[in-house]
């Protein structure tokens, strides 16, 4: 078959083709609008805004603004995801650019507060948790929380025994923990506790979500200190897990420290990697500096050979070598674990002599006060010597009426008050 002649170009060939060229990138435009109709917003910003205004002086414009409608003109604490909801309309208005919360948060917030000097009270959202061994004490890693539980960190407290038995009351290492685990995920929490490894070893997990926050460093700054205990960080084998090992013990920009603490490394190091035969995988880089990386990671106390093997495939791939800590399967792990506290003399803790002793005599007279109660509890001739009013029903409701705060039993227990000053003759 004869193949049909094509048809030459015409002007109106040309001048579609010039239109369709032109309009390409108005297309894609209108495309990504309606998968997402916020843009229609940012462009019409970007075509009307101030020319030349940054992120950063926009935010600067109306920072002030926004803490004091969020914290009540500084009568509240002002939370900094508050403080960025508050700014980011204007922020975005006047740029004509999405402003992302943590570039807020962790950047412009930080850097506003630090280079204006300005005293307020800017709290952060826990991003992680800080546990006790033993009683169980727990909070989350938060400016508020981490603020409280230095407040009420205090010697052990020796309760005598009434009703119910003597114990002694700790909140913080005395008497309680050693050292401070810091492990880069949450999610080894239930493992961990599984093991038991808070309560064999007398330590204490405290977890974050990636980076340190600035309230776990500035908990570990204080109470490591002044308790002369140990920070013992376990994370991953990258970069990040470098990085969060840093943060917690070099300055940043973000939080210097005020005093000097012992911080022990347990890893992933790359001896452990090769001694457990662990799988790594890659973590992509496409837009890093090589050089920018390698010191980074020299800064954070990476070894040569440890950037070596991270780096060997990096010029033909622009990805790092890594091997994260959930490479290792639980046995692994708990294994792993016990052997750094080991290796490094976490031990169980034993008090001095005098507290041991008074401890003994605790325990001792809680017992005798025991057994006195329960000699004077079989005096009591069982129901028939405690009986309650006739129309105790009804004094109840009444003092709930009075008192619509309380609860049941705490209107049973006034009730039986104001019974036995009565039965006393006192008025």
């Amino acid at each position: 078959m004869a193949k049909k002649p094509e048809r030459p170009r015409s002007m109106a060939d040309d001048i579609i083709g010039v239109i369709r060229e032109g309009t390409k990138k108005w297309t894609r435009t209108v495309k990504a609008e309606e998968r997402s109709p916020a843009s229609r917003s940012y462009r019409y910003s970007r075509m009307t805004r101030e020319r030349g205004i940054s992120v950063k002086d926009a935010a600067t414009q109306v920072m002030e603004s926004a803490y004091l409608k969020v914290s009540g003109n500084g009568e509240y604490p002002a939370n900094a995801r508050q403080i960025m909801y508050a700014a980011r309309p204007h922020i975005q208005k006047v740029t004509g650019r999405e402003l992302h919360d943590s570039y807020f948060t962790q950047t412009l917030l930080p850097d506003y507060l630090t280079e204006t000097g300005v005293d307020w009270d800017v709290v952060y959202d826990a991003r992680g948790h800080f546990n006790e061994p033993h009683d169980g004490r727990s909070f989350g890693i938060g400016t508020l929380e981490v603020r409280q539980y230095l407040a009420d960190l205090d010697d052990p407290e020796l309760v005598e025994a009434a009703l119910a038995e003597a114990n002694i009351h700790t909140c913080g290492p005395s008497g309680s923990f050693g050292a401070v685990l810091f492990v880069e995920k949450e999610g080894f929490d239930p493992l961990l506790k599984a093991a038991h490894i808070a309560e064999r070893f007398d330590l204490a997990l405290m977890s974050t979500k990636g980076m340190s926050v600035t309230a776990a460093r500035e908990l570990v700054d204080e109470m490591c200190h002044d308790h002369d205990i140990p920070l013992l960080l376990l994370h991953d084998f990258d970069k990040s897990g470098f990085s969060i090992a840093g943060t917690l013990q070099r300055d940043t920009r973000r939080y210097e420290f005020q005093n000097v603490i012992k911080v022990i490394d347990l890893g992933l190091g790359l001896a452990d990697v090769e001694a457990m035969g662990l799988e790594s995988e890659y973590q992509h880089h496409p837009k890093a500096n090589k050089n920018a990386l390698i010191a980074n990671l020299r800064d954070n106390g990476a070894s040569d050979a440890e950037i070596a093997f991270m780096f060997r495939d990096f010029d033909t791939t622009r990805s790092t070598r890594r091997v994260e800590l959930n490479a290792m399967t639980s046995p692994q792990f708990i294994s792993f674990v016990e052997r750094k506290l080991n290796e490094h003399g976490v031990k169980k803790i034993v008090p001095d002599t005098d507290e041991l002793e008074d401890a003994y005599r605790l325990f001792t007279r809680s017992h005798m006060a025991k057994q006195i109660v329960k000699r004077e509890l079989k005096k009591l001739d069982g129901d028939a010597a405690v009986k309650a009013p006739g129309d105790f029903k009804s004094q109840v409701r009444q003092h709930l009426a009075q008192h619509p705060a309380d609860r049941w039993d705490t209107a049973v227990r006034q009730i039986a008050a104001m019974n036995r000053k009565r039965q006393r003759g006192k008025p």
